[in-house]
């Protein structure tokens, strides 16, 4: 089996519940969605009303159809070995869901303690089969921040399901007004405890401009906040 693979490196988890632990990153080639509005894939720029894009566009606009045995050099198969968490991402990974599972099943058999991360936009609906090989789902449903429309990203069904197992729910918010279509369109879908809140930016210095404000509407919801450790630590978005 192949699949369409964009980069695949070994680092730190940037993000959510697992932030800091030892990870190889598996991008996927594919979105359904383009955060930044369309346009931006062109120009780069922002539109539709985005205020932030996809910082890893330029990369999964970009992949090659791979087999198994060729995804993963030396020190990322070592990094497996040794219990580095395998973080599926992407672009939109269950584009690809059949051939992740029959990855996932080609690494279980090589690797016993592999610990499984999907990222994914909560747009796409994972089979029973692919809800039962990962350990961890990374869901960031978008909100109109992004330039999306709402009917294309607010998928019921995917959050419901999606709530009932190991999920987090993970929102970019660059500002008060992001809070409060949160409020009004996820939390009867979502659990408040599986909420986290991450400021937007792909650099340092942008963030620095949301997470003050992500981080009071943390303290006053009593709600979890996620920064993104691999921009404060290397301050690139991707790669590394």
């Amino acid at each position: 089996m192949k699949l369409a693979v964009s980069e695949v490196f070994y680092s730190i988890q940037g993000e959510g519940i697992t932030t800091g632990y030892p990870a190889v990153f598996l991008r996927t080639g594919g979105c359904n969605l383009m955060c930044g509005g369309h346009g931006t894939q062109v120009d780069g720029e922002l539109h539709d009303g985005a205020t932030w894009r996809c910082d890893t566009i330029e990369v999964w606009m970009k992949s090659r159809s791979k087999p198994f045995e060729e995804i993963f050099d030396a020190e990322c198969s070592v990094a497996l070995q040794r219990g580095a968490h395998l973080v599926i991402t992407g672009g939109e990974p269950l584009m690809q869901q059949n051939n992740l599972m029959y990855l996932i099943k080609w690494l279980r058999e090589r690797l016993t303690n592999l610990y499984v991360e999907v990222e994914t936009n909560g747009t796409i609906l994972p089979s029973n089969a692919m809800l039962t090989l990962v350990n961890q789902w990374n869901c960031s449903p978008k909100l109109s921040n992004s330039g999306m429309l709402l009917n294309q990203t607010l998928k019921e069904e995917v959050l419901r399901v999606l709530n009932q197992h190991n999920t987090i729910f993970k929102f970019v918010i660059s500002g008060y007004e992001d809070f409060k279509e949160l409020q009004s369109n996820y939390m009867k879908y979502i659990d408040k405890n599986k909420l986290w809140l991450m400021p937007s930016g792909s650099s340092q210095k942008q963030i620095k401009k949301s997470k003050l404000i992500v981080a009071d509407i943390c303290k006053a919801n009593q709600i979890k906040f996620t920064n993104r450790l691999h921009i404060e630590i290397w301050n690139k978005k991707t790669g590394v």
